[in-house]
């Protein structure tokens, strides 16, 4: 690991050899580093202990990454409560440790800032419409434009069989149960140990999913989480469930734009004129409510649900059309990769693109 940053102009590493306990007397005094990398191995109550210590006193201001060889419900409580600023495994990249030591670093700067992010809601009007697809087709998108995906979340608020975590090939950290614990305690630090990274530098916020019992989260909690992860990051995309919670109307009042997201099918359609005319009454007053059509196809010979019937089923409530890459999709979906990667450029990419800038435009209009 120390290997792989050497020579590299915008890290200056200072490595530090032994246990955190047996090191923590040795770091008392000094100049302080502008992020922290510490190693708690197996998770030692000892070195979690030290650890917090050292949060406490001498790294109270200092951004501090763990890393140990597993993350187990021990030691995320214990991570938890020293409030570390992000955890990644043992055996991650350097690509990914440096990017989480970058994005603590970003966060503490937006933390002072005051800066808060912009919100992007996609609302599926149907189920198996693509909302998840599109909603990290997004986040993409709208990091890569900036080249800093660091500064984008990523949020699946689908906690009962959400599947971005799945489609990501990633391993949801959101420990619902433990934050209702401790909810009267949430920081950032709390908060950062159950974001996922993906390899390109992706904020990941996803819940293990529950299936075959009622998931019950209180409203208080969800506005808690969003608005910690709206000091931290630039942008978030959220993916919303299909059913209405008490706390949705919270969730889209946040939002800048929201999109609903419909299969080309009639009753779709109509379902998500509908959805989309109740989320603009409860939207805030300048944002953008548009219907996206996703898996789009041009009928043969003009047969069947065309183009211009979606068009005046929409009117004014279109967003634009997704075109059907079913393959594409299922491929990226079944690799855990993005759909860039399975076909660079594909048309699914560029008329989101297209969606995202015309939104844009017509929000500042």
């Amino acid at each position: 690991m120390t290997a792989s940053f050497a020579g590299q102009e915008r890290v200056n590493l200072r490595y530090m050899q032994g246990r955190v306990v047996e090191i923590e007397k040795r770091i008392a005094d000094g100049e302080l580093p502008d992020c922290a990398v510490v190693d708690i191995g197996k998770g030692d109550v000892l070195d979690i202990n030290a650890l917090e210590r050292l949060k406490k006193a001498r790294f109270s201001k200092v951004p501090v990454i763990a890393i140990s060889t597993h993350l187990d419900p021990i030691i995320a409580r214990g991570l938890m409560r020293v409030k570390v600023d992000d955890w990644l495994l043992s055996d991650c990249r350097p690509s990914e440790l440096q990017r989480a030591c970058e994005k603590a670093l970003h966060a503490r700067s937006a933390e002072r800032s005051g800066r808060h992010a912009q919100c992007t809601t996609l609302f599926p009007a149907n189920g198996g419409c693509g909302n998840t697809t599109l909603a990290i087709q997004t986040a993409f998108l709208l990091g890569g434009r900036k080249r800093h995906l660091e500064s984008i979340c990523l949020v699946d608020l689908n906690f009962q069989d959400g599947t971005v975590a799945d489609y990501l090939d990633l391993a949801p950290a959101f420990q619902l149960s433990e934050l209702s614990k401790a909810s009267g305690r949430l920081d950032h630090q709390m908060l950062d140990v159950m974001l996922t990274r993906h390899r390109s530098g992706l904020a990941v916020l996803a819940a293990p999913r529950v299936p075959g019992r009622c998931v019950d989260v209180d409203g208080e909690l969800i506005a808690s989480v969003l608005g910690l992860l709206s000091e931290s990051f630039a942008h978030l995309v959220i993916d919303l469930p299909k059913n209405w919670y008490p706390w949705t109307d919270n969730v889209i009042w946040g939002s800048d734009r929201v999109f609903v997201v419909a299969s080309f099918t009639i009753p779709a359609l109509r379902q998500a004129h509908l959805i989309a005319d109740a989320i603009a009454a409860k939207a805030s007053p300048e944002a953008h409510v548009s219907v996206v059509v996703n898996k789009f196809y041009e009928p043969l010979m003009g047969a069947g649900l065309t183009r211009k019937d979606a068009e005046s089923m929409l009117t004014a409530r279109l967003g634009g059309f997704i075109p059907d890459l079913g393959g594409v999709v299922n491929d990226a979906i079944n690799r855990g990769i993005t759909l860039s990667e399975v076909r660079a450029g594909n048309k699914i990419e560029k008329r989101l693109a297209q969606i995202l800038d015309r939104d844009n435009r017509v929000a500042k209009a």
